[in-house]
Order: structure tokens, then C-alpha cells, then sequence
């Protein structure tokens, strides 16, 4: 049995001594250090691993809800586009169909002029057959032309029907057809106008231009003029004419000349050919005229 030598227990503690040098120390606190750090990546790493999966899930979803939108986008597109075309169908059909209705008015108004202008004549005919004689006064023309302010000025133009008669006189009134209330009301224009037109003396030979204006109640809505011939001898025959108010209004569209002063009479030449009157001539028996004899306010 060999007995432990000297040397090893000083050998022993020379190792011992070498590992506790700060060498050593330091090397140790390095490595725990490093450890320490490597685990921080690890959990970064994982950390972001872990963001870039929830944010790739998160993402897939997101395109999925932007190409829904994007296809109920383009179905709605697609549905504006049919409404669009839709609508433009319906204007052109209401178009077709104020075009209509507008035509139908204008043919309807042709007909109700051409009706009343061979009522004008047969009348006219029936008074030259019953007038032994006797002259006829005919409206020629009756334009109605809008002033400012709401008021209109009318042009009336009269005429001999009997040709060769002479010297014409009478007196011409002028009433107007309103609807008020749901009410027919026949009012003389003299109650409608400052200046007292309304009524006139003519005396021509072969015509006689007359103007005027008035200006009508509030919330009545006209319908006709009526023009009665007052004669002041028994050479001429009273009548009566309606002429309609659109129809008048219809003639001051084209446009008229300019006024007449006030009161003043246009005299001397034979008016050109008319057009078609929109007006019914009724001639009125001798025991009727008596009632042209009252003052002006009694005449409805």
C-alpha cells in the first residue's frame, strides 16, 4: 500500500487557487450573460413569429371582406346603371307623352276654332238672310297681350260684314268670363280698367281699330270675352260675339303692334285677311236691343 505523497496536497491547493482568479470570475459572468441574452432573441423571435401569423390570419380576412365589398360594389354599380337607364325610359316616355298631350290640346283647339268659325258663319249668314237690309258689325280680331304688374292690354278690330253699307256707328262693349268660387261671373271690362276702356263709340266705314286695358280680380280665372255691338239706329243690327280667352291670348303671342294713345281709333284702310276667329256671332232680335238702351252696369 503506497502511502499519499507530500506533493499532492499542495497540488490540490494550487488548483483550488487557480479557480478563484478574477480571470475565471469574469468568464463565468460572460457566459451567463450570453445565456441570458439568447433567451431574450428566442422569446423576440417567437414573439414575432407569433404577430406575423395573427396579422397574416387578420390580413386573409381583411381581403376576403374587401373583395366582398368590392363584388357588392360592382352588383350595386351594376343596379345604378339598370335604374339609370330605367329612369332615362320613363323621362322619354313622359316626354312621348307631354309631346302627345300637347298635340292632342293643339289639334283639339284647331277643332274648337274651326267649329266656332262655321258657327261665326252660319250665324253670319242667318243674320245677312234676317237683316232686311240692315248692316252687321263683325270682330275682325281680338288679341289679348300680359303687362306687367298683372294687367292686359287688348286690340279689337271691327268691321261692316254688309259690303257697300257706308257710314257704321254703334257702340262696342267688352265683358269678360271669369270663374270665381266655382261661380260663372260676367263682369264689363269698364269695371275692370282706370281709364275707362271697356266701352267704345265707333264710326267707320269699313273698319275700326279700338284698344285698351284692365286688369282682372284676384283668383278669377278667365274663359271668354264677349264683344256686344250696341247700334244707335235701326240700319244696323245688334249682335254679340264670344271669342275665347286662350284663343286671344294665343293671337298677342306673335306679337302685336304698338299701342294706340289712349282713346285714339285707327281709321281709314281695309284690314288684310283674317284667320280663322275663335268666336260665335249671335244676333240679337229688335225687342232685345232695347236692353242695350240701359246704363252700362246693368249690361251682363
Amino acid at each position: 500500500m503506497a502511502l499519499p505523497s507530500r506533493l499532492e496536497p499542495r497540488r490540490a491547493s494550487t488548483d483550488s487557487a487557480e479557480d478563484t482568479t478574477p480571470g475565471r470570475v469574469a468568464g463565468r459572468g460572460v457566459g451567463r450573460w450570453l445565456l441570458i441574452g439568447v433567451g431574450w432573441l428566442l422569446i423576440v423571435a417567437a414573439a414575432f413569429v407569433l404577430g406575423y401569423l395573427l396579422a397574416e390570419h387578420d390580413a386573409t380576412q381583411a381581403m376576403a371582406r374587401i373583395q366582398a365589398l368590392q363584388t357588392e360594389r360592382d352588383m350595386l354599380s351594376e343596379q345604378l346603371a339598370a335604374q339609370r337607364d330605367a329612369r332615362m325610359k320613363l323621362e322619354r316616355s313622359h316626354q312621348m307623352d307631354v309631346e302627345a298631350q300637347r298635340a292632342a290640346q293643339a289639334q283639339i283647339l284647331s277643332l274648337e276654332r274651326e267649329r266656332m268659325r262655321i258657327e261665326q258663319q252660319l250665324t253670319q249668314l242667318r243674320a245677312l238672310l234676317g237683316s232686311s237690309g240692315r248692316g252687321v258689325v263683325e270682330v275682325d280680331d281680338l288679341v289679348l297681350r300680359p303687362r306687367d304688374g298683372g294687367g292686359y292690354h287688348y286690340r279689337l278690330t271691327l268691321g261692316q260684314l254688309v259690303p257697300d253699307f257706308g257710314r257704321t256707328e254703334a257702340d262696342a262693349v267688352l265683358s269678360v268670363v271669369t270663374v270665381a268660387g266655382g261661380e260663372r261671373v260676367v263682369t264689363p271690362l269698364t269695371e275692370l280698367s282706370a281709364d275707362g276702356a271697356g266701352r267704345h263709340a265707333v264710326a267707320f266705314d269699313h273698319f275700326q281699330v279700338v284698344e285698351g286695358n284692365f286688369r282682372l280680380p284676384e283668383g278669377a280665372d278667365p274663359l271668354e270675352v264677349i264683344i256686344e255691338i250696341v247700334p244707335k239706329d235701326d240700319n244696323l243690327m245688334a249682335s254679340q260675339e264670344v271669342v275665347l280667352w286662350d284663343a286671344a291670348l294665343a293671337g298677342g303671342s306673335a306679337g302685336l303692334p304698338p299701342p294706340l294713345p289712349a282713346g285714339s281709333v285707327e281709321l281709314g284702310r281695309i284690314p288684310p285677311a283674317v284667320q280663322p276667329r275663335d268666336k260665335a256671332t249671335r244676333p240679337i232680335s229688335a225687342p232685345d236691343r232695347g236692353a242695350f238702351d240701359q246704363p252700362l252696369a246693368s249690361v251682363q
